[in-house]
């Protein structure tokens, strides 16, 4: 499994977690991330690299990026 720059794993719920932690529990990022983990589960690997995901996170937070109410990036 991948590791990410802090040492924790590459999986959802790291990504979510400290989605969480930066921006709160209301975050539209944090919304994404909870539909992917209702999807595929909490444990699976994130193979995408650490740098795109934390661009995209921060583009859905910040409204960069639209999300439709299904929880599939809109393109």
């Amino acid at each position: 499994m991948k590791t990410l720059s802090t040492g924790q794993p590459s999986t959802l719920k790291t990504y979510r977690d400290n989605t969480k932690a930066l921006f709160g529990e209301d975050s539209p990022a944090v919304q994404w991330l909870n539909k992917r983990i209702e999807d595929q589960g909490e444990e699976e690997e994130v193979i995408a690299d650490e740098g795109q995901m934390i661009q995209l996170i921060a583009s859905i937070h910040f409204g960069g990026v639209e999300v439709e109410e299904n929880g599939k990036q809109d393109t």
